[in-house]
């Protein structure tokens, strides 16, 4: 269900979120000549970002986690954005896409990180079943600029079945979860 994270009552266990980071697309390919340098959807500054999470982490249960995609160049950036929220970082969950872009035509990325942040003394546990059942390393291809594997809201639902559940920054909808975003 869509909801206004500005507008509810709701408290809920789990905040799995993708920032619209500040990014743009790498140069003119031969294969792409009219492709633009910018994404196809709308970003935020870090304040932006950082003041969309102060208003999310209202809506938090006292027990409660947060997922936070990321990718390199935020990386140390999120980290202390969620302490300076007041989160210690649990765990760096890596998606291995399997496939990726090469910048510069160097390396290919390959990877974005899911971070688990939680606040000291008031981490949701997952379900004894789903302990140590997981790794840190999620994999499954890529499909589309910015959608996320199926296989990270898998193992959230698995480790917490009963969470209540929302989804910032969100593409689409999903049964069981909220979501807020612009492309809702």
């Amino acid at each position: 269900m869509k909801i206004d994270i500005y507008n509810t009552d709701k408290k809920y266990d789990i905040i799995y979120t993708d920032p619209a980071w500040k990014q743009t697309k790498g140069n003119k390919r031969k294969c792409r000549p009219n492709q633009g340098k910018e994404l196809d959807y709308q970003t935020c500054t870090l304040e932006e970002i950082k003041e969309i999470h102060k208003t999310a982490t209202t809506l938090c249960a006292e027990k409660h986690n947060v997922f936070m995609w990321t990718i390199d160049k935020y990386l140390h950036t999120t980290e202390q954005m969620m302490k300076e929220l007041g989160y210690e970082l649990h765990a760096r969950l890596i998606w291995d896409k399997e496939n990726g872009v090469a910048p510069a035509f160097t390396v290919r990325f390959s990877h974005e990180y899911l971070l688990w942040f939680y606040k000291k003394g008031n981490i949701l546990m997952p379900d004894e079943n789903t302990r140590g059942v997981y790794t840190t390393v999620l994999r499954e291809q890529s499909t589309k600029h910015s959608k996320k594997p199926l296989c990270a809201y898998e193992m959230i639902e698995n480790m917490f079945p009963n969470a209540s559940k929302l989804e910032m920054f969100a593409r689409n909808t999903r049964e069981n979860w909220d979501c807020w975003g612009n492309e809702v």
